[in-house]
Protein backbone atom coordinates (compact mmCIF):
# COMPACT_ATOMS: atom_id res chain seq x y z
CA UNK A 1 0.00 0.00 0.00
CA UNK A 2 1.44 3.39 -0.95
CA UNK A 3 1.35 6.40 1.37
CA UNK A 4 -1.54 8.04 -0.46
CA UNK A 5 -3.73 4.97 -0.20
CA UNK A 6 -2.81 4.60 3.45
CA UNK A 7 -3.93 8.20 3.97
CA UNK A 8 -7.42 7.27 2.78
CA UNK A 9 -7.19 8.65 -0.76
CA UNK A 10 -8.61 6.71 -3.71
CA UNK A 11 -6.08 4.69 -5.75
CA UNK A 12 -5.03 6.41 -8.95
CA UNK A 13 -6.48 4.64 -12.03
CA UNK A 14 -3.81 3.12 -14.27
CA UNK A 15 -5.07 0.98 -17.14
CA UNK A 16 -3.82 -0.80 -20.23
CA UNK A 17 -4.73 -1.55 -23.83
CA UNK A 18 -4.04 -5.06 -25.20
CA UNK A 19 -3.95 -7.40 -22.21
CA UNK A 20 -2.63 -10.97 -22.42
CA UNK A 21 -4.41 -12.94 -25.18
CA UNK A 22 -6.95 -15.52 -24.04
CA UNK A 23 -4.47 -18.41 -24.14
CA UNK A 24 -2.08 -16.49 -21.86
CA UNK A 25 -4.63 -15.28 -19.30
CA UNK A 26 -3.77 -16.68 -15.88
CA UNK A 27 -3.46 -15.59 -12.29
CA UNK A 28 0.29 -15.36 -12.89
CA UNK A 29 0.09 -13.21 -16.04
CA UNK A 30 -2.38 -10.89 -14.31
CA UNK A 31 -0.04 -10.75 -11.31
CA UNK A 32 2.52 -9.26 -13.71
CA UNK A 33 -0.07 -6.60 -14.57
CA UNK A 34 -0.62 -5.83 -10.90
CA UNK A 35 3.10 -5.82 -10.15
CA UNK A 36 3.69 -3.27 -12.92
CA UNK A 37 1.39 -0.89 -11.06
CA UNK A 38 -1.80 -1.22 -13.08
CA UNK A 39 -5.22 -1.05 -11.44
CA UNK A 40 -7.50 -2.01 -14.32
CA UNK A 41 -7.55 -3.96 -17.58
CA UNK A 42 -9.41 -3.01 -20.75
CA UNK A 43 -10.57 -6.22 -22.40
CA UNK A 44 -9.55 -6.83 -25.98
CA UNK A 45 -10.48 -10.00 -27.90
CA UNK A 46 -11.11 -12.47 -25.11
CA UNK A 47 -14.77 -12.90 -26.01
CA UNK A 48 -13.77 -14.43 -29.35
CA UNK A 49 -12.87 -17.48 -27.27
CA UNK A 50 -16.26 -17.62 -25.57
CA UNK A 51 -17.95 -16.23 -22.50
CA UNK A 52 -15.83 -18.40 -20.22
CA UNK A 53 -12.67 -16.69 -21.47
CA UNK A 54 -14.02 -13.35 -20.23
CA UNK A 55 -15.10 -14.87 -16.91
CA UNK A 56 -11.59 -16.29 -16.54
CA UNK A 57 -10.08 -12.85 -17.15
CA UNK A 58 -12.45 -11.36 -14.57
CA UNK A 59 -11.48 -14.07 -12.08
CA UNK A 60 -7.77 -13.43 -12.65
CA UNK A 61 -8.37 -9.71 -12.23
CA UNK A 62 -10.20 -10.28 -8.94
CA UNK A 63 -7.44 -12.52 -7.64
CA UNK A 64 -4.95 -9.71 -8.21
CA UNK A 65 -7.01 -6.77 -6.99
CA UNK A 66 -7.64 -5.45 -10.51
CA UNK A 67 -10.86 -4.42 -12.21
CA UNK A 68 -11.79 -5.25 -15.79
CA UNK A 69 -13.64 -3.56 -18.67
CA UNK A 70 -15.41 -6.06 -20.91
CA UNK A 71 -15.01 -5.73 -24.69
CA UNK A 72 -18.07 -7.24 -26.39
CA UNK A 73 -18.64 -6.57 -30.13
CA UNK A 74 -22.34 -7.38 -29.69
CA UNK A 75 -22.69 -4.44 -27.30
CA UNK A 76 -20.52 -2.08 -29.37
CA UNK A 77 -22.47 -2.72 -32.56
CA UNK A 78 -26.03 -2.36 -31.26
CA UNK A 79 -28.18 0.24 -32.98
CA UNK A 80 -29.86 2.83 -30.78
CA UNK A 81 -33.26 1.13 -31.14
CA UNK A 82 -31.71 -2.18 -30.06
CA UNK A 83 -30.72 -0.88 -26.62
CA UNK A 84 -33.21 -3.17 -24.79
CA UNK A 85 -31.27 -6.16 -26.17
CA UNK A 86 -28.31 -5.06 -24.07
CA UNK A 87 -29.54 -6.45 -20.75
CA UNK A 88 -28.71 -10.16 -21.28
CA UNK A 89 -25.36 -9.20 -22.80
CA UNK A 90 -24.42 -7.16 -19.74
CA UNK A 91 -25.81 -9.51 -17.10
CA UNK A 92 -23.36 -12.23 -18.15
CA UNK A 93 -20.58 -10.20 -16.55
CA UNK A 94 -21.84 -7.17 -14.63
CA UNK A 95 -22.40 -9.01 -11.33
CA UNK A 96 -18.76 -10.17 -11.19
CA UNK A 97 -16.90 -8.36 -8.36
CA UNK A 98 -14.03 -7.42 -10.72
CA UNK A 99 -16.38 -5.92 -13.31
CA UNK A 100 -15.65 -2.24 -14.04
CA UNK A 101 -17.65 -1.56 -17.18
CA UNK A 102 -18.06 -2.21 -20.89
CA UNK A 103 -16.05 -0.83 -23.77
CA UNK A 104 -18.57 0.93 -25.98
CA UNK A 105 -16.25 2.31 -28.64
CA UNK A 106 -12.62 3.12 -29.31
CA UNK A 107 -12.16 6.32 -31.34
CA UNK A 108 -15.71 6.94 -32.57
CA UNK A 109 -16.33 9.45 -35.31
CA UNK A 110 -18.83 12.20 -34.57
CA UNK A 111 -21.61 10.42 -36.44
CA UNK A 112 -21.52 7.69 -33.76
CA UNK A 113 -22.16 9.98 -30.80
CA UNK A 114 -25.97 9.91 -30.81
CA UNK A 115 -26.10 6.12 -31.11
CA UNK A 116 -23.57 5.63 -28.35
CA UNK A 117 -25.37 8.12 -26.09
CA UNK A 118 -28.65 6.21 -26.50
CA UNK A 119 -26.92 2.95 -25.60
CA UNK A 120 -25.18 4.55 -22.62
CA UNK A 121 -28.47 5.82 -21.21
CA UNK A 122 -29.85 2.28 -21.23
CA UNK A 123 -26.59 0.93 -19.82
CA UNK A 124 -26.74 3.37 -16.91
CA UNK A 125 -30.21 2.17 -15.95
CA UNK A 126 -29.09 -1.46 -16.05
CA UNK A 127 -25.64 -1.07 -14.44
CA UNK A 128 -25.69 2.27 -12.59
CA UNK A 129 -22.30 1.66 -10.97
CA UNK A 130 -20.66 0.53 -14.20
CA UNK A 131 -18.60 2.54 -16.68
CA UNK A 132 -19.77 2.98 -20.27
CA UNK A 133 -16.26 3.43 -21.63
CA UNK A 134 -15.51 5.38 -24.81
CA UNK A 135 -12.06 6.52 -25.92
CA UNK A 136 -11.96 9.63 -28.10
CA UNK A 137 -9.82 10.44 -31.12
CA UNK A 138 -6.92 12.93 -30.93
CA UNK A 139 -6.93 16.26 -32.74
CA UNK A 140 -5.02 14.83 -35.71
CA UNK A 141 -8.04 12.75 -36.76
CA UNK A 142 -9.54 13.50 -40.15
CA UNK A 143 -12.16 16.19 -40.68
CA UNK A 144 -14.64 13.45 -41.60
CA UNK A 145 -14.05 11.69 -38.28
CA UNK A 146 -14.35 14.94 -36.34
CA UNK A 147 -17.54 15.84 -38.18
CA UNK A 148 -15.96 18.83 -40.00
CA UNK A 149 -15.94 20.63 -36.64
CA UNK A 150 -12.96 22.00 -34.80
CA UNK A 151 -11.46 19.55 -32.36
CA UNK A 152 -12.76 21.60 -29.42
CA UNK A 153 -16.27 21.40 -30.87
CA UNK A 154 -15.84 17.64 -31.38
CA UNK A 155 -14.90 17.15 -27.72
CA UNK A 156 -17.66 19.44 -26.45
CA UNK A 157 -20.25 17.70 -28.60
CA UNK A 158 -19.22 14.33 -27.19
CA UNK A 159 -19.37 15.61 -23.61
CA UNK A 160 -22.78 17.18 -24.12
CA UNK A 161 -24.24 14.22 -26.04
CA UNK A 162 -22.75 11.21 -24.31
CA UNK A 163 -22.37 12.80 -20.85
CA UNK A 164 -19.58 10.42 -19.79
CA UNK A 165 -18.60 9.69 -16.22
CA UNK A 166 -15.00 9.88 -17.46
CA UNK A 167 -13.60 11.21 -20.72
CA UNK A 168 -10.76 9.14 -22.19
CA UNK A 169 -8.71 10.01 -25.27
CA UNK A 170 -5.48 9.03 -26.97
CA UNK A 171 -2.64 11.05 -28.43
CA UNK A 172 0.76 9.59 -29.29
CA UNK A 173 3.35 12.39 -29.28
CA UNK A 174 6.76 10.75 -29.68
CA UNK A 175 7.88 10.64 -33.31
CA UNK A 176 10.53 8.37 -34.78
CA UNK A 177 12.67 11.38 -35.76
CA UNK A 178 13.05 12.35 -32.08
CA UNK A 179 10.49 15.14 -32.15
CA UNK A 180 7.21 15.64 -30.30
CA UNK A 181 4.01 15.95 -32.31
CA UNK A 182 3.24 19.65 -32.68
CA UNK A 183 -0.26 19.75 -31.15
CA UNK A 184 0.43 17.64 -28.07
CA UNK A 185 -0.02 20.48 -25.57
CA UNK A 186 -2.92 21.97 -27.54
CA UNK A 187 -4.80 18.66 -27.38
CA UNK A 188 -4.19 18.40 -23.64
CA UNK A 189 -5.41 21.95 -23.17
CA UNK A 190 -8.59 21.36 -25.19
CA UNK A 191 -9.44 18.32 -23.08
CA UNK A 192 -8.54 20.08 -19.81
CA UNK A 193 -10.65 23.12 -20.63
CA UNK A 194 -13.73 21.21 -21.80
CA UNK A 195 -13.66 18.75 -18.91
CA UNK A 196 -13.00 21.39 -16.29
CA UNK A 197 -16.00 23.46 -17.40
CA UNK A 198 -18.26 20.40 -17.10
CA UNK A 199 -16.52 18.94 -14.04
CA UNK A 200 -15.80 15.65 -15.83
CA UNK A 201 -12.51 13.87 -15.00
CA UNK A 202 -10.32 12.85 -17.91
CA UNK A 203 -7.92 9.99 -18.60
CA UNK A 204 -5.50 9.63 -21.49
CA UNK A 205 -3.18 7.09 -23.07
CA UNK A 206 0.58 7.01 -22.64
CA UNK A 207 2.68 5.91 -25.62
CA UNK A 208 4.70 2.83 -24.66
CA UNK A 209 5.53 1.18 -27.99
CA UNK A 210 6.93 1.91 -31.42
CA UNK A 211 4.43 1.45 -34.23
CA UNK A 212 3.81 2.08 -37.92
CA UNK A 213 7.39 3.21 -38.47
CA UNK A 214 6.31 6.65 -37.25
CA UNK A 215 6.15 6.54 -33.45
CA UNK A 216 9.18 5.64 -31.38
CA UNK A 217 9.63 3.39 -28.37
CA UNK A 218 9.95 5.68 -25.34
CA UNK A 219 12.66 5.35 -22.74
CA UNK A 220 12.01 5.74 -19.01
CA UNK A 221 12.39 9.53 -19.02
CA UNK A 222 9.99 9.88 -21.96
CA UNK A 223 7.39 7.73 -20.22
CA UNK A 224 7.82 9.77 -17.03
CA UNK A 225 7.50 13.01 -19.03
CA UNK A 226 4.23 11.91 -20.65
CA UNK A 227 2.74 10.88 -17.31
CA UNK A 228 3.84 13.97 -15.39
CA UNK A 229 2.80 16.46 -18.06
CA UNK A 230 -0.60 14.76 -18.11
CA UNK A 231 -0.88 15.09 -14.33
CA UNK A 232 0.11 18.77 -14.49
CA UNK A 233 -2.77 19.35 -16.92
CA UNK A 234 -5.16 17.67 -14.48
CA UNK A 235 -5.48 14.09 -15.75
CA UNK A 236 -7.24 11.89 -13.20
CA UNK A 237 -6.04 8.59 -14.68
CA UNK A 238 -3.63 7.17 -17.26
CA UNK A 239 -3.63 4.20 -19.60
CA UNK A 240 -0.89 2.62 -21.69
CA UNK A 241 -0.77 1.74 -25.36
CA UNK A 242 0.07 -1.14 -25.33
CA UNK A 243 0.75 -3.73 -22.61
CA UNK A 244 1.04 -6.96 -24.63
CA UNK A 245 2.73 -6.81 -28.03
CA UNK A 246 -0.08 -6.78 -30.62
CA UNK A 247 -0.21 -8.76 -33.82
CA UNK A 248 -0.03 -6.65 -36.99
CA UNK A 249 -3.55 -5.75 -38.12
CA UNK A 250 -5.32 -3.42 -40.55
CA UNK A 251 -2.02 -2.32 -42.04
CA UNK A 252 -0.54 -1.35 -38.67
CA UNK A 253 2.77 -2.74 -37.42
CA UNK A 254 4.19 -2.78 -33.90
CA UNK A 255 7.44 -3.17 -32.05
CA UNK A 256 7.71 -4.82 -28.66
CA UNK A 257 5.48 -3.51 -25.86
CA UNK A 258 5.82 -4.14 -22.11
CA UNK A 259 5.34 -7.85 -22.71
CA UNK A 260 6.61 -9.74 -25.75
CA UNK A 261 4.39 -12.15 -27.65
CA UNK A 262 6.03 -15.05 -25.78
CA UNK A 263 5.03 -13.53 -22.42
CA UNK A 264 8.49 -12.31 -21.39
CA UNK A 265 9.07 -8.81 -20.05
CA UNK A 266 10.89 -6.07 -21.93
CA UNK A 267 12.85 -3.15 -20.52
CA UNK A 268 9.74 -1.04 -21.08
CA UNK A 269 7.93 -3.18 -18.48
CA UNK A 270 10.54 -2.21 -15.89
CA UNK A 271 10.42 1.45 -16.93
CA UNK A 272 6.62 1.59 -16.72
CA UNK A 273 6.71 -0.21 -13.38
CA UNK A 274 9.05 2.47 -12.00
CA UNK A 275 6.96 5.37 -13.33
CA UNK A 276 3.70 3.78 -12.19
CA UNK A 277 5.02 3.56 -8.64
CA UNK A 278 5.63 7.30 -8.75
CA UNK A 279 2.17 7.94 -10.24
CA UNK A 280 0.54 5.72 -7.61
CA UNK A 281 2.11 7.91 -4.93
CA UNK A 282 1.33 11.36 -6.29
CA UNK A 283 -1.74 10.59 -8.41
CA UNK A 284 -4.20 10.06 -5.54
CA UNK A 285 -3.21 13.42 -4.02
CA UNK A 286 -3.75 15.30 -7.29
CA UNK A 287 -6.93 13.33 -7.93
CA UNK A 288 -8.37 14.72 -4.68
CA UNK A 289 -7.68 18.31 -5.78
CA UNK A 290 -9.15 20.58 -8.46
CA UNK A 291 -6.97 21.43 -11.45
CA UNK A 292 -7.45 25.16 -12.10
CA UNK A 293 -4.72 26.12 -14.58
CA UNK A 294 -1.03 26.25 -15.39
CA UNK A 295 2.04 28.34 -14.69
CA UNK A 296 4.70 28.10 -17.42
CA UNK A 297 8.35 29.06 -17.68
CA UNK A 298 10.30 29.13 -20.93
CA UNK A 299 8.69 29.48 -24.34
CA UNK A 300 4.87 29.52 -24.43
CA UNK A 301 3.18 26.15 -24.85
CA UNK A 302 1.90 25.95 -28.42
CA UNK A 303 -1.88 25.86 -28.49
CA UNK A 304 -2.39 26.57 -24.79
CA UNK A 305 -4.64 29.62 -24.83
CA UNK A 306 -4.43 30.67 -21.20
CA UNK A 307 -1.84 30.38 -18.44
CA UNK A 308 -1.90 31.83 -14.96
CA UNK A 309 0.13 34.95 -14.23
CA UNK A 310 0.19 33.96 -10.55
CA UNK A 311 -1.46 31.46 -8.23
CA UNK A 312 -2.23 32.18 -4.58
CA UNK A 313 1.05 33.05 -2.85
CA UNK A 314 3.04 32.26 -6.04
CA UNK A 315 3.92 35.31 -8.11
CA UNK A 316 5.72 33.55 -10.97
CA UNK A 317 7.47 30.45 -12.26
CA UNK A 318 11.00 31.12 -13.53
CA UNK A 319 14.14 29.20 -14.44
CA UNK A 320 14.45 26.42 -17.00
CA UNK A 321 11.42 25.41 -19.09
CA UNK A 322 8.80 23.88 -16.81
CA UNK A 323 5.07 23.47 -16.37
CA UNK A 324 3.39 23.85 -12.99
CA UNK A 325 -0.12 22.50 -12.65
CA UNK A 326 -2.11 24.69 -10.25
CA UNK A 327 -4.33 22.75 -7.85
CA UNK A 328 -6.88 24.03 -5.36
CA UNK A 329 -8.95 22.56 -2.56
CA UNK A 330 -12.18 24.09 -1.32
CA UNK A 331 -11.63 27.05 -3.62
CA UNK A 332 -8.24 27.85 -2.06
CA UNK A 333 -4.80 27.39 -3.66
CA UNK A 334 -3.34 24.12 -2.39
CA UNK A 335 -0.36 22.89 -4.44
CA UNK A 336 1.77 23.19 -7.52
CA UNK A 337 2.87 20.13 -9.47
CA UNK A 338 6.05 21.28 -11.19
CA UNK A 339 7.25 19.28 -14.21
CA UNK A 340 10.42 19.49 -16.27
CA UNK A 341 9.39 20.17 -19.88
CA UNK A 342 12.52 18.39 -21.09
CA UNK A 343 12.94 14.62 -21.15
CA UNK A 344 16.64 14.71 -22.06
CA UNK A 345 18.02 17.38 -19.71
CA UNK A 346 17.71 18.18 -15.99
CA UNK A 347 16.16 21.51 -15.04
CA UNK A 348 16.12 24.01 -12.23
CA UNK A 349 12.71 25.58 -11.71
CA UNK A 350 12.31 28.66 -9.52
CA UNK A 351 9.06 29.38 -7.69
CA UNK A 352 8.84 33.09 -6.91
CA UNK A 353 6.53 33.93 -4.04
CA UNK A 354 4.70 37.22 -3.54
CA UNK A 355 6.81 37.94 -0.45
CA UNK A 356 9.95 37.73 -2.67
CA UNK A 357 10.96 34.28 -1.43
CA UNK A 358 12.47 32.12 -4.17
CA UNK A 359 12.45 28.34 -3.99
CA UNK A 360 14.59 26.43 -6.48
CA UNK A 361 13.61 22.88 -7.40
CA UNK A 362 15.91 20.54 -9.30
CA UNK A 363 14.11 18.22 -11.69
CA UNK A 364 15.53 15.23 -13.53
CA UNK A 365 14.40 14.73 -17.16
CA UNK A 366 10.60 14.43 -17.23
CA UNK A 367 10.38 14.56 -13.44
CA UNK A 368 7.53 16.21 -11.53
CA UNK A 369 7.44 17.36 -7.92
CA UNK A 370 4.52 18.38 -5.75
CA UNK A 371 4.97 21.67 -3.90
CA UNK A 372 2.38 22.34 -1.16
CA UNK A 373 1.50 26.01 -0.73
CA UNK A 374 1.08 27.72 2.62
CA UNK A 375 -2.56 28.00 3.53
Amino acid sequence: MNDSTAAGLRPFPIGLWVPPPAHAVSIESYKDIRDAGFTFVIGFRELEHGEEAVIHALDCSLENGLTYIVSDPLVKNLDADQAPAMEPLLSRFSSHPAYMGHLFYDEPSADQFDRLAALARTYDTLVPDGLAYVNLLPDYASAKQLGTETYAEHVERFLDTFQPKILSYDYYPLRMDGSVKATYYANLWTIHKACRSRRVPFWLFIQAITFNGTYREPNEAEIRWQVNVSLAFGAKGIQYFTYWTPEPANGETYGEALIRKDGSKTLTYRNVQTVNREAASIGPVLQSLESVGLLVSGEPLAGVEEVCDSFGPVAALEGDPAIAGCFSSGGRPHSLFVVNREYTLPAESVIVFADNRRVTIRLEPGEGKLVPLSQ
